[in-house]
Parts: C-alpha cells; sequence; structure tokens
C-alpha cells in the first residue's frame, strides 16, 4: 500500500519505522511544525519530524489540518490509506479520502479512555490490565469501527514511560498486521463494545498532576509513576514547586503528622498521606538537578517534619 503517515509524539516513531522496513511505500510524513522549546526557546522539531528526516521521508509540516488546500495535497499522492498517531483531530475532508480509511492506533481497551492522555490516566485509575485499539476514523472522538483490539497485563510498577514504549513497540507490529489483513480483504471492522460509562482520559494540566496529600499513598504512587517521565507530578516546598519523579508505598502504616507531611527517617524520604505512608526516592527541587530522596532529606529537612501544600 502507499502510505501518508500523520503524526507528532514519540509514541508513533516504531510504526513509521516499521512501515519503512515493510513492503508498504510511506509517500509523505504529516507532522506539527517545529517548536521554541528549552531555555533558549530554539525550534526543535517533532519526534516524528526527526525520524521521518533520519528515513529519507518527504515531510509536510502542517500548522493545522483544517487548512483548505491539504486536501488536495493529499489526494494528489494517492495513498491506499493514512496512518494516524499521536497527531490531532483530522477533519472529514481529510479522514474520508483514502479508500481504506483513515487508520489511528489508540493505546487503550476502547471505548475506554478515550481522549489525549489514555496511558497516563490507565495507570492513575489503577488499572491492572490495558491494551491497544486501532481503528477507523470517523467524525466522534476515538469513535471509529475497530479494526484490531488486544489486551495486556499492567505491572503495577511500570510508569507511563515504559507503557508507553512496550505498548509502541506492540504497536508497530499490529499496524502491518492490520495493512495485511485489509489488502488481502479478510479483516473486517466491527463497532466498538457498548460500555456504560466508560473512563475519558482528559488532558493533562497543572490542577490535574498536582498531588493531593490526603489521598492514598497508593493513589499517589499511582499518579507519580503515571507522569513520569512527564509532565511529572508536583507539590510545593517553600513555595517553590516539588516534582516527584519516584516513590513507593511504605510499610509503615501511618506517621504522626498531617497528610503532606515530610519526614526524614533513617536516610530515607516519607510523606504521610491520607491512608498510608509514601517512599519518596527521586524529586527535583524548581531550579535544582534532581537528587535522591535521602539526599534531599539530608540536605532540607535537618530531622524536621516538614508540611507541603
Amino acid at each position: 500500500m502507499r502510505i501518508v503517515f500523520f503524526g507528532n509524539g514519540a509514541f508513533g516513531v516504531p510504526t513509521l519505522q516499521a512501515l519503512v522496513q515493510s513492503v508498504h511505500e510511506v509517500v509523505g510524513v504529516i507532522t506539527n511544525p517545529d517548536k521554541p522549546a528549552g531555555r533558549g526557546y530554539q525550534p526543535m522539531p517533532t519526534p516524528i519530524k526527526e525520524a521521518a528526516q533520519k528515513l529519507g521521508l518527504p515531510t509536510w509540516e502542517v500548522p493545522s489540518p483544517k487548512d483548505p488546500a491539504l486536501p488536495n495535497r493529499l489526494k494528489s499522492l494517492q495513498a491506499h490509506a493514512f496512518i494516524v498517531i499521536a497527531y490531532r483531530i483530522l477533519p472529514k475532508a481529510i479522514w474520508e479520502i483514502p479508500p481504506y480509511g483513515a487508520i489511528n492506533l489508540h493505546p487503550s481497551l476502547l471505548p475506554a479512555y478515550r481522549g489525549p492522555a489514555p496511558i497516563p490516566w490507565t495507570i492513575i485509575h489503577g488499572e491492572k490490565e490495558t491494551g491497544l485499539s486501532i481503528f477507523r476514523i470517523d467524525e466522534g472522538i476515538d469513535t471509529g469501527y475497530l479494526l484490531w483490539q488486544e489486551k495486556y497485563p499492567l505491572p503495577e510498577t511500570w510508569s507511563a514511560g515504559d507503557l508507553e514504549y512496550f505498548l509502541a513497540e506492540v504497536g508497530a507490529r499490529a499496524i502491518l498486521q492490520v495493512l495485511e489483513g485489509l489488502a488481502l480483504g479478510n479483516l473486517h471492522p466491527f463497532p466498538q463494545p457498548d460500555l456504560p460509562n466508560p473512563p475519558y482520559a482528559p488532558k493533562l494540566t497543572s490542577a490535574n498532576t498536582r498531588i493531593d496529600w490526603k489521598q492514598s499513598a497508593q493513589a499517589i504512587y499511582n499518579l507519580i509513576r503515571a507522569l513520569y517521565p512527564q509532565p511529572l507530578a508536583w507539590t510545593t516546598f517553600h513555595d517553590k514547586r516539588l516534582h516527584l519523579l519516584q516513590a513507593t508505598p511504605h510499610p509503615l502504616r501511618t506517621i504522626n503528622a498531617p497528610p503532606g507531611s515530610l519526614y526524614a527517617d533513617k536516610d530515607r524520604l516519607l510523606a504521610a498521606c491520607g491512608e498510608g505512608v509514601l517512599e519518596i526516592l527521586q524529586l527535583r527541587l524548581e531550579g535544582r538537578k534532581t537528587m535522591s530522596g535521602a539526599a534531599f532529606a539530608n540536605g532540607f529537612l535537618k530531622k524536621q517534619v516538614v508540611q507541603l501544600l
């Protein structure tokens, strides 16, 4: 098949690489324009643009998929299918172009966790299993007919980075299977399961990534690993933002201090929660480098109990 690939984030890179190594031909890559980032605000390409350039693929930086000139440009490529991974919402004028449709790889068991951040929210909610869904894009948000779906166990120690890596690699192989099935005519779309009130995966914000210390140690642990390696769970320490990178529930059932209190115990940094105790293993204070919980305790607590906000 002739394929046009739409994507921005690193999640789609393994699939793009797999397509190039397959019998299919990637005739174009659509991604966002470079965006200023870092301390110097230098223009930075998307991970997909970087990968496409290394692979020698023709790449279009498109400010908006609603560009009225884009449909005709895409039609000129005569693609059989569009592959869409971690991109933006496509208008009907785009997804209705290829005969085999615009095919999206979504890292959840649809209809659960529709939305822009399925991997973090799956972990935040403490799910024991997750999965991948490949579907044809339609007018809804992640509502199209399924082409393929598979479940996987979700280890309770995995971070969002671990889960994203796993699903990206599995998804790359699954996309090739789906394209083969469509080409041979033995793969038929089927509707998503009719689940009552499936959980949603909204955009991550400063508000919903902030730690609520009144929650249980397990819930806070889930939040921390769900937001690692980015954007990171956060709290405040002496009016500065404190990011927590790694933590684990501690065997202690309670600390004689209000939720959100930090306590140094034998070179361990412990935090009181609404239920249970959390050991903080790695953190980064605003304006400082990443450090271990023990180093933070020795340098900042001085054996005092400190209340976080």
